[in-house]
């Protein structure tokens, strides 16, 4: 059984999440792959999302001979006909398509690359003998837009890495104590807006505490750090984007770690603060409601600023008894959310694509 795998994006700088997903999953299926299989990782250097992914990488794919070939994304080439497993992550283009770098281009591109992941993202689900999804919430919106590929989800979960000892604060300028964080892109439906909007407000009141957020300094979150220096919003830290030994130091020393997004399709960072030991703050949205433990955590109402707002001064003022609470429910996240057992339900989905 030749297994061959789109491996490109893994490890790639500006796709953290899949990236991650890609050597997690396959630092576990290595330990496990049955007898006879055999693993070969496609890592060509054809850029995703490009005319050269649709018209080259095809021909390359079916010189590598596959029995079955396992995407995991969603951007399978139309040319591309051979046996085929896929990953959703998400269905954000679905939902909010304005939440993406091509709604940066002009307007006429960014609709016709708009339109272009549609079409692709129609075939792949259509084509693929099997579909994996993370969490429950996903395969239901899969299931809403794709009824006939209901019967094709396998709901398998993701794993929390093991970050490395942290050995220095990763910039100069980082408070030392006194923060709250927030880890993450800056794409529109992460709700950094309104992060900030609360900010301004609990910043009054708090004089001695900074908001730290980290991420890529792309154009979404610079037209936050433009919002915070036309508003006058003080004490934001703006920290980069964060390795894992980076995020290792900020998450346990974080009186508490918020997360606003509006739109997930599985939210690591609140499991992966949890797991350090930091309370967490994040919105009330289905997905968040079904893979972040209650134990340590405070909801709010999304695109609720007030509501936040209430939250967030709440978990300060009870902080030691929630990163009490948050100790345990870092416990329960690391049993709950393991790569192993995300790998052990994609081999076995994926042997039963093969026998089907």
């Amino acid at each position: 059984m030749r297994l061959v795998i789109d491996a490109r994006m893994m490890g790639a700088g500006n796709t953290r999440g899949i990236g991650r997903y890609i050597e997690e999953m396959l630092a576990q299926m290595r330990l496990m792959l049955p007898s006879g299989w055999e693993i070969v990782l496609q890592q060509d250097r054809i850029r995703w999302y490009s005319f050269a992914e649709q018209i080259i990488w095809p021909f390359i794919l079916r010189k590598s001979k596959p029995d079955l070939l396992w995407v995991p994304h969603w951007n399978v080439p139309l040319l591309y006909r051979g046996k085929l497993a896929i990953t959703i992550h998400d269905l954000l283009l679905l939902h909010q398509p304005t939440s993406a770098k091509a709604s940066t281009r002009h307007p006429l591109i960014a609709h016709i690359k708009r339109l272009g992941h549609r079409i692709v993202l129609n075939n792949a689900v259509r084509r693929a003998c099997v579909i994996f999804v993370p969490t429950h919430a996903v395969a239901d919106d899969v299931a809403s837009f794709y009824p006939d590929a209901k019967s094709k989800v396998i709901v398998t979960g993701e794993g929390l890495t093991q970050f490395p000892e942290p050995t220095a604060p990763p910039v100069s300028k980082m408070p030392a104590v006194n923060f709250i964080l927030y880890v993450g892109s800056a794409y529109p439906h992460k709700r950094i807006d309104l992060l900030l909007e609360a900010w301004k407000d609990i910043a009054q009141n708090h004089p001695d505490l900074s908001l730290v957020i980290t991420g890529e300094h792309d154009l979404f979150l610079k037209r936050h750090m433009d919002q915070v220096s036309t508003q006058s919003i003080p004490r934001v830290v703006f920290s980069g984007r964060m390795g894992n030994a980076e995020l290792a130091w900020l998450f346990p020393r974080a009186k508490l770690f918020v997360f606003p997004s509006s739109f997930e399709g599985m939210g690591l960072p609140p499991i992966e603060a949890l797991a350090a030991g930091c309370p967490v703050v994040c919105s009330d949205i289905p997905v968040l409601r079904e893979v972040v433990p209650e134990m340590g955590t405070l909801f709010f109402r999304s695109g609720d600023k007030n509501d936040m707002i209430a939250a967030i001064e709440r978990g300060l003022s009870d902080n030691d008894r929630l990163r009490e609470e948050a100790a345990r429910g870092g416990i329960e996240a690391a049993a709950r959310h393991t790569w192993k057992s995300a790998a052990e339900k994609t081999l076995e989905g994926l042997k039963h694509s093969c026998r089907a």
